[in-house]
């Protein structure tokens, strides 16, 4: 049965640019408006009720089972204007960073990313790179012993992922997430305890270089157009 093509517009060409990000430009920084922006908007409470003394309900731009966000952003910030090159937690209500360890020079930082990634060097240039570390217990104080909890804290971890793709090509800017880590690494270098808040995946975003170093796959040429 044939279905009619839709009528193309501004949200079908974003959805078409957007491409996992293999070639980041380091000598370029990174705006902190821009940094804010995108954390904002992929990882901020939008808004908050609060139905018990100690129970806030959160309200962001992508769902989570049962509305509980359990999933946390770590970040690594190398090149952004006016933030030191570091390791920070994101506090979603509050919209802010915390720092988390002393000022690293450029290439600790780097071969830190490196290691968090698993080598795969086309992401250690990515201007910001976000660990997304659930915290269990939110999830599993409401579904206790529920053979399929863990999904629904995988799956918000694709949510997050696909609005910081959507929000970075908005941008102009490139993207990526993976999930081949060293998740022992990610937990010691962010001081988490696995049994409590474990490492799920590594995402990040930053300027795209203007030369395609490393393949990225773009077969409607929706992003390199002069490749």
């Amino acid at each position: 049965l044939p279905l009619p093509r839709a009528e193309r517009n501004a949200f079908d060409a974003l959805l078409a640019r957007r491409a996992t990000c293999r070639n980041f430009d380091a000598a370029r920084p990174l705006p902190r408006a821009l940094f804010a922006q995108l954390l904002e908007r992929v990882f901020a409470a939008q808004a908050q009720v609060r139905v018990t003394d100690d129970t806030v309900v959160l309200k962001k731009n992508s769902p989570s089972g049962g509305g509980l966000h359990p999933v946390e952003a770590y970040l690594a910030v190398q090149h952004v204007e006016g933030v030191a090159p570091g390791l920070y937690h994101y506090h979603a209500l509050e919209h802010a960073l915390e720092p988390l360890d002393g000022a690293r020079t450029a290439d600790a930082l780097r071969d830190c990313v490196m290691q968090a990634v698993a080598q795969q060097h086309w992401f250690a240039d990515a201007h910001v790179v976000v660990l997304l570390a659930p915290r269990f217990a939110r999830t599993f104080w409401k579904y206790r012993r529920h053979a399929k909890a863990y999904r629904v804290i995988a799956l918000e971890a694709g949510h997050l992922s696909q609005n910081l793709y959507l929000a970075a090509t908005d941008a102009g800017l490139g993207a990526f997430i993976t999930g081949a880590i060293n998740e022992v690494f990610l937990e010691q270098a962010f001081g988490l305890d696995p049994v409590c808040e474990g490492a799920l995946a590594v995402c990040g975003f930053g300027w795209r270089a203007e030369e395609m170093a490393t393949t990225e796959f773009d077969p409607a040429a929706a992003v390199w157009q002069e490749a």
